[in-house]
């Protein structure tokens, strides 16, 4: 009989390391990430909103509050402006927060006239807002090794265009078709 240590040695020498690769993030998911992956920008990179609805000012959300629409902000698109008192941006899920503006009323919450809103009684709570960084940060990694989920994979972008991943060597069984 031979020791735990002697056995585990001996186990251990059959294995070879796999080797890596670099893929394209669309052929990440499911393989093992070969080395830590750092964020090289805030995600956003910029305080966002969270709901589609009304960029406005916190101190001046109440009930029944009227506000003059001054301008879109869509996602991608940032409203050049600046938000005053009594005014709104019209503003969707993922557009930057108009400077001025710190809270998004949603839109379920606002009656629209022409160019004006008037809030609802009832207003739901909370900015709807999603701080610059929120998902990750410059510096923030992605550790390793690690099997990538679908949810890493979505991250990852900020991050890098590619992942460098552990494979294993091809063999004849990982060749064959679903005919074969």
């Amino acid at each position: 009989m031979i020791s735990v240590e002697e056995a585990l040695g001996r186990i251990l020498d059959l294995i070879t390391p796999l080797s890596t690769e670099t893929v394209s993030l669309a052929h990440a998911a499911g393989r093992t990430l070969a080395e830590p992956v750092v964020a090289t920008r805030d995600q956003p990179p910029f305080a966002a909103s969270a709901m589609d609805g009304y960029a406005v000012k916190d101190l001046e959300v109440e009930p029944d509050a009227l506000f003059k629409v001054i301008g879109e902000a869509r996602a991608g698109e940032r409203f050049e402006g600046r938000v005053g008192s009594g005014q709104a941006v019209r503003i969707f899920t993922g557009a930057p927060v108009p400077e001025g503006a710190d809270h998004v009323v949603i839109q379920e919450d606002v009656t629209l006239r022409g160019s004006l809103i008037s809030l609802h009684r009832n207003l739901s709570s909370g900015p709807n807002i999603r701080p610059a960084g929120n998902d990750f940060r410059v510096g923030g990694t992605v550790a390793a090794p690690r099997v990538l989920t679908p949810k890493d994979v979505a991250l990852i972008p900020g991050t890098s265009l590619s992942c460098p991943v552990k494979c294993p060597a091809p063999t004849r069984s990982s060749r064959r078709t679903l005919s074969g």
